[in-house]
C-alpha cells in the first residue's frame, strides 16, 4: 500500500467427498470358534456419503514502524460436515426393542453353557448427521530489532471456535489466548554466531468429527448378545454365560451415547506449551553448526469422559444401563458417578511431556555440493498422546477412548478381572511416567548432493531412527474392541515371534535420485529424473500385532506377528520393497 505497508487478504474454499459402496452387503461376522478366526460377510463399517465444505477467509498486514516489524490479522472458516455413516447388512431389532438404522457386526464366541453366542459389537441407531463450525482468530506480532546484536519477537494470538451438532448447538470454546515471545542474540557481533529462545503457546483446533459425535449422540450398542445368527433371541441380562478361561457375564445388553455429551461449561480448547533454547555457529565457510533443546507439554486436553469405572457397568450399577460422556478438561478433580464411587476409582490428570536435544550440521550448497546432518535425541512420556491414538488406530480427535472411564482405578483387577474375566490393568493407561507409541529416541538423517557442471546431478539421503514401544493391548470390556487396556506398563515389551522385544527393530532407508539437465535451444531445458527409494531393499517390521485380544474375551491369534489391527486388512507391517521411479521435465 505504502513503502512501510504491505496488505494480504485471501479467500478459499475447499469441498471433500466420500461415498463407499460396499461390494457385498451383509453382516460382518468374525467367528471366534474356530482357528485362526474365519471372517465373512460385508465389510461392516463404511461411509456411505460424508461431505465437508471449508470456506476461509483472512487479511494480514504488515506495518514498518522505525525498528519495528508489526505484523497483525484476521481470519475467519466456517464449516459444514455432513456423514451418512452405515455399517454392512440389513437393519435388526435390539433388546431393547428399536430397530438400528444400520447394519452390523457380530462376533461369534464360544461359551461354556451354550456352546456359542452372537455378541454385536457395533451397530447404530441413527446414521445420518449435519453439523457446522464458527472459527476465527486475530494476532498480532512485533519484531523488534533492539540492537544491532539482539532481535526480539513478541505475539499474542487469541482464537474461538464453535461447534453446532444435531442435538447440541453453540458448543463455544472461548477465552483461548496464546502467548509468544522469543530472541535472537549476537553474542560477537560478527553475524557468525547466534543464541535464540523461543516459548510459545498453541491450541487444537477441534475437528467436526467431535460435533458429529459427541453433539449428535452415536447412539450405539457397545454389546447386544443373542443365542441365534439372525439376532431375533437376545440373551436377558442375569443369564450367565462363560466364554473358555475367562469370567462370568450377565450383562448382556450395553449402550454407548444414547444421549449427547453432558456439556462442561467451563471447558476449553486443548493447547501446547513449547519451549526451545539454542545456539547456532558458522564453523567454516557455508557451514554451520546448530545445537538446540526442545521442550512440549501439553498443558491441558479436551476429552469426552464417561465418569464410572469399567466394573460398575458388569455390576449393574443403578442408573448405567448405558455409557454416557461428559465433554470436559478431564484431571484428578473430575468427579465420579456418585453410585460407583464405592469402587475407589478416580481419573488421572492429563500427561504428555517431550524433550530433545538436536544437532544439526548444515553446509550449504557451495563449489557444487551440499549437505545437511542431524541427530536427534528425544524422550516422549506421559499417558495422553493427543488427538490421535497410535497404538489402535483411533482418529476421533477430542473424543478418544484414552479418558472414557476412571484410569486410577483399583476395581478394574480386584473385580473385572478377577470376577469378570478382564484383562490388563487399566492403571497402566493412567501412568503418567508411561513410555507413549510415538516414542523414538534416536534419529539420524544425513543428506547430500553433488552437481557437475555439465548438468549431473547426485543425490542421497539417509534415515535412521528407533522402533516403536511395544506394550500388550487387551480388549475394552465394555466396548469388546481390541487394542485398548495394556496388559503391562507402556513399553516394556511384548513376546513376538522374534522373541521378546520392548521396541519394533531399528529402522533405516537409503534413498538417491539422480538428474542429467540438458538445453534444447532458445532458453529451454529437459531435465531427465530417477529416483530409487529403499535402495538397498531393506525388509525390516515396522510394527508387530500388539493386540491379546481380538474382540473381548477372544484371544488374538495374530498376537506378535508382523502385522497390525489398527488398520483392517492392512497388509504384513514390513518397510516397502525397493522402488524406481523415473520422470522428464521440460523447462521453458
Amino acid at each position: 500500500m505504502t513503502d512501510h505497508w504491505l496488505l494480504e487478504g485471501t479467500i478459499a474454499r475447499a469441498v471433500n467427498r466420500i461415498t463407499e459402496t460396499p461390494s457385498v452387503n451383509a453382516w460382518r461376522v468374525t467367528n471366534r470358534t474356530v482357528t485362526p478366526a474365519l471372517v465373512t460377510g460385508g465389510i461392516g463399517f463404511y461411509e456411505a456419503g460424508n461431505r465437508g465444505v471449508n470456506n476461509q477467509f483472512a487479511v494480514k498486514s504488515t506495518s514498518f514502524v522505525r525498528s519495528h516489524e508489526i505484523r497483525y490479522g484476521f481470519e475467519f472458516d466456517d464449516v459444514s460436515y455432513d456423514q451418512v455413516n452405515q455399517r454392512t447388512g440389513p437393519t435388526f431389532v435390539a433388546p431393547d426393542g428399536r430397530t438400528t438404522a444400520t447394519g452390523a457386526q457380530v462376533t461369534i464366541l464360544p461359551d461354556v453353557n451354550f456352546g456359542q453366542i452372537y455378541q454385536v459389537t457395533r451397530a447404530n441407531f441413527n446414521s445420518g448427521i449435519n453439523t457446522t463450525q464458527k472459527y476465527f482468530d486475530f494476532f498480532v506480532q512485533d519484531s523488534w530489532k533492539a540492537s544491532d546484536r539482539l532481535t526480539i519477537n513478541a505475539g499474542l494470538r487469541y482464537e474461538q471456535e464453535t461447534l453446532n451438532g444435531v442435538l447440541v448447538s453453540d458448543f463455544t470454546l472461548k477465552n483461548n489466548w496464546a502467548p509468544r515471545i522469543g530472541a535472537t542474540f549476537d553474542p560477537r557481533g560478527d553475524s557468525m554466531m547466534k543464541v535464540y529462545a523461543n516459548y510459545g503457546r498453541y491450541y487444537a483446533r477441534i475437528p467436526n468429527d467431535l460435533a458429529a459425535r459427541a453433539l449428535s449422540a452415536d447412539d450405539s450398542t457397545s454389546h447386544a448378545d443373542y443365542f441365534d445368527a439372525a439376532l431375533t433371541q437376545p440373551i436377558p441380562n442375569g443369564v450367565v454365560t462363560t466364554i473358555p478361561g475367562g469370567g462370568d457375564t450377565t450383562n448382556h445388553f450395553l449402550l454407548s451415547g444414547v444421549h449427547p455429551d453432558t456439556i462442561d461449561p467451563s471447558a476449553k480448547l486443548s493447547y501446547t506449551d513449547e519451549f526451545v533454547v539454542g545456539v547456532e555457529r558458522q564453523i567454516m565457510p557455508q557451514t554451520s553448526l546448530d545445537v538446540r533443546y526442545v521442550y512440549r507439554n501439553i498443558g491441558r486436553v479436551l476429552e469426552d469422559v464417561a465418569n464410572a469405572p469399567l466394573a460398575a457397568y458388569s455390576l449393574e450399577v443403578p442408573g448405567l444401563s448405558s455409557v454416557e460422556y461428559i465433554l470436559t478438561n478431564p484431571s484428578h478433580s473430575t468427579a465420579v458417578f456418585p453410585g460407583a464411587a464405592f469402587l475407589g476409582a478416580s481419573f488421572d490428570d492429563a500427561v504428555h511431556k517431550y524433550h530433545a536435544v538436536e544437532v544439526t550440521l548444515n553446509r550449504r550448497f557451495s563449489k557444487n555440493w551440499s549437505a545437511l546432518a542431524s541427530y536427534r535425541w528425544s524422550r516422549l512420556r506421559g499417558n495422553f498422546e493427543g488427538f490421535y491414538r497410535d497404538d489402535n488406530g483411533q482418529s476421533d480427535p477430542g473424543i478418544t477412548s484414552l479418558y472414557d472411564f476412571p484410569t486410577n482405578d483399583p476395581s478394574y483387577t480386584s473385580i473385572g478381572v478377577a470376577q469378570f474375566g478382564y484383562r490388563g490393568d487399566i492403571r497402566f493407561l493412567g501412568d503418567p511416567n508411561g513410555i507413549l507409541p510415538l516414542d523414538r529416541p534416536h534419529q539420524i538423517k544425513l543428506f547430500g548432493n553433488y552437481a557437475w557442471d555439465k548438468g549431473l546431478n547426485i543425490g542421497f539421503g539417509l534415515n535412521l531412527g528407533s522402533g516403536a514401544p511395544l506394550t500388550p493391548l487387551a480388549a475394552n470390556p465394555n466396548y469388546s474392541t481390541g487394542g485398548e487396556i495394556p496388559e503391562a506398563p507402556r513399553g516394556s515389551g511384548m513376546q513376538t515371534v522374534d522373541g521378546f522385544k520392548t521396541r519394533t527393530p531399528f529402522q533405516s532407508v537409503a534413498d538417491v535420485q539422480a538428474s542429467y539437465r540438458f538445453g534444447v535451444g532458445n532458453n529451454r531445458s529437459v531435465t531427465l529424473l530417477a529416483d530409487i527409494f529403499n535402495l538397498f531393499n531393506t525388509q525390516t517390521v515396522q510394527m508387530y500385532d500388539q493386540w491379546t485380544e481380538a474382540t473381548f474375551g477372544a484371544p488374538n491369534p495374530d498376537f506378535g506377528k508382523p502385522v497390525t489391527q489398527v488398520l483392517l486388512g492392512a497388509p504384513p507391517q514390513f518397510q516397502a520393497p525397493r522402488q524406481v521411479r523415473i520422470g522428464a521435465r521440460f523447462s521453458f
